[in-house]
């Protein structure tokens, strides 16, 4: 898939600098003429320096003015409209192109900024561990319950929190060593750092956020990046593809686990659908 260059500036035109959103808004607005321009035009026409230029490529995930150059001539024949938000009077067969587009970058964008060796860290770190909890509020709550159901069916019993109180006192009591992991779309959520605080020594801290220079993720042992498509203040899309996001790393946190430790989570995985199996067969007598 073409990295969609257009849609990333906009989604986070609100995060940049004074002189990043007038370079930001000057490509949305003449995508054209500024694949026919220098990097000193395109500086001169935004009124700053060519460092900044190849600065703003870089934070918009290119590797330099020529790559961005290349990553916008790619989206010449992309139709706008689909970078806008959903409107009241289009059809279901569109609102199904703009969300496809969402979601596609996502999963685009959460390759690119999840590392292997974040992914693998963590896989190691719980299969060292004799116990596991869970949190996730809100839409969250739904990646924290996927996590459970999966990890489950490799033998392990993973504690889920449903709220601060049950949370807290359950990692007073948690077996060590252990892993706590909390996800959250912003790492910013109070709730979400006091549990963070009560964290006794043993339990490894695992955040799954969209936000890597967030509260949460700077005080984890272990960070999990994900990338959600989103337009901030706007009809909220974005919860759509953050819990994609948080899916899709679980997903991938799994896999790697499953990899990692393959004989045991095959033969777990087969006693659980040979007992499955059994469940079903009696519940049809």
């Amino acid at each position: 898939m073409t990295e969609n260059l257009l849609l990333k500036i906009k989604e986070n035109l609100k995060s940049f600098s004074f002189t990043e959103k007038r370079i930001a808004q000057y490509v949305l607005d003449n995508q054209n003429k500024v694949l026919k321009m220098s990097i000193k035009e395109l500086a001169d026409s935004c009124q700053t320096s060519q460092a900044t230029i190849v600065r703003f490529s870089r934070t918009v995930g290119a590797s330099g003015f020529s790559d961005f150059k290349i990553k916008l001539s790619a989206l010449n024949n992309l139709d706008k409209s689909l970078l806008k938000e959903i409107t009241p009077d289009e059809s279901l067969p569109r609102i199904k192109e703009k969300l496809t587009v969402r979601i596609q970058q996502t999963l685009e964008d959460t390759n690119k900024i999840m590392s292997d060796v974040s992914i693998q860290n963590v896989a190691r770190a719980i299969a060292k561990s004799k116990s596991i909890s869970v949190y996730g509020i809100g839409s969250s709550l739904l990646a924290a319950i996927d996590f459970v159901q999966k990890f489950g069916k490799l033998g392990l019993t993973p504690f889920l929190g449903h709220d601060i109180d049950e949370m807290t006192a359950h990692i007073a009591n948690q077996p060590t060593p252990g892993i706590l992991l909390i996800i959250s779309n912003s790492g910013e959520r109070p709730i979400l750092k006091n549990v963070l605080k009560t964290v006794p020594e043993g339990i490894t801290t695992v955040v799954l956020t969209r936000t890597p220079k967030s509260t949460l993720a700077k005080e984890a042992d272990l960070t999990l990046t994900y990338s959600s498509t989103s337009f901030p203040n706007k009809m909220r899309t974005s919860s759509t593809t953050s819990l994609l996001g948080q899916l899709y790393s679980i997903d991938l946190l799994y896999y790697c686990y499953f990899q990692q430790n393959y004989d045991q989570c095959a033969l777990q995985i087969q006693n659980s659908y040979h007992k499955t199996n059994i469940i079903n067969k009696k519940s049809l007598v």
